[in-house]
């Protein structure tokens, strides 16, 4: 059986075209795309910049006619690159955000590894496993939240969903935030701010909550019969807890004095300001106050959580989206004979 080579075209809004191959002959399409005049990219896709337009053209018959000797099929994507609606959906959304797009690889070449870290076990996590997308792209914001971006193939919708937090921020234990699903990038930034993101946030919280208890407990079972290696990685983790906890304790709930100093107290006694201050004293003083008032600030905690949001109405099922006016602008039937 001949391998089958594939090379699909994205039409870019920064004026160039985004060519990707895919496929069990996938070389063959590289190779197409390398004697093209297509430029290489540090993952497996090429470019093509629009700017010289005469150039371009020139590069799309010279791809056709590699194509053809490589038989290779080229197709012609009829939605906006994804990395363009990324970009759109990041720059809607509070705070300094980052997108990364990375071409996911065929089934048959290997396993999706994004598919291991998308906490919900849902719709997203069922295209990664049987649709070949194309592309997906990772949502930053610096602070530890990563978000999936995909195009879902039947219907031309967006799919956001929530990145499992490294292990090294919290090991997660509450119920995944619920993806969202969108037919647009201002739509998509919507739905991310104001239902994935509340609710991307309580599920940390709560598993944060759930590690600081479960630490705190074990601590407290044995006093002085625990290794002191893993006493300390776990007053490590309170301690890197205890910081959100307090930071959303003084910024979304109405403290009284007493509470005020209370907070004061802990930030001060855990030693927040130099979380990884290895001086044995200030850990050993961080320790009895972890131990002694540890449980207090972890009730006011739970306390504080913001209730679940309410089930959004299911939505209507999205019509085949037409391809956008003059979203295909460049031809790649060849020259006619």
């Amino acid at each position: 059986m001949t391998p089958s080579a594939k090379i699909t075209l994205y039409l870019s809004a920064h004026n160039k075209i985004i060519a990707l191959p895919s496929g069990t002959g996938r070389r063959w399409a590289e190779t197409a795309l390398d004697l093209s005049d297509f430029t290489k990219s540090h993952d497996p896709t090429r470019t093509l910049a629009l700017d010289d337009q005469a150039r371009a053209r020139q590069a799309l018959t010279h791809l056709h006619q590699a194509a053809r000797d490589c038989q290779v099929t080229i197709a012609t994507h009829p939605r906006p690159y994804l990395g363009d609606i990324a970009e759109a959906i990041v720059a809607a959304l509070p705070g300094h955000w980052m997108t990364d797009v990375e071409p996911l690889p065929q089934k048959q070449d290997h396993p999706y590894y994004l598919r291991d870290f998308v906490w919900e076990a849902g719709e997203i996590s069922d295209l990664l496993d049987r649709s070949p997308l194309g592309f997906a792209a990772v949502l930053r914001d610096g602070g530890g939240t990563e978000l999936l971006l995909v195009e879902r193939p039947s219907d031309g919708a967006y799919m956001v969903g929530a990145l499992i937090p490294s292990p090294d921020h919290v090991h997660v234990t509450a119920p995944a935030p619920r993806s969202i699903i969108a037919s647009d990038a201002r739509l998509a930034a919507r739905f991310t701010q104001t239902r994935l993101l509340p609710d991307y946030e309580r599920a940390v919280h709560l598993s944060r909550l759930d590690e600081a208890e479960r630490d705190l407990r074990w601590a407290r079972e044995k006093p002085g019969a625990h290794d002191p290696v893993d006493l300390r990685a776990a007053l490590y983790r309170f301690r890197a807890h205890a910081i959100a906890f307090i930071a959303t304790l003084r910024e979304d709930t109405p403290l009284s004095a007493g509470q005020t100093i209370f907070l004061d107290r802990m930030h001060n006694g855990l030693n927040l300001d130099a979380l990884d201050d290895p001086d044995p004293e200030t850990l050993a003083d961080a320790e009895a106050v972890w131990l002694v008032d540890g449980q207090e600030l972890i009730e006011m905690s739970r306390a504080s959580t913001p209730a679940p949001l309410a089930p959004p109405a299911k939505p209507k099922k999205l019509a085949a989206a037409p391809p956008p006016p003059g979203a295909v602008v460049f031809n790649v039937a060849g020259p006619r004979r």
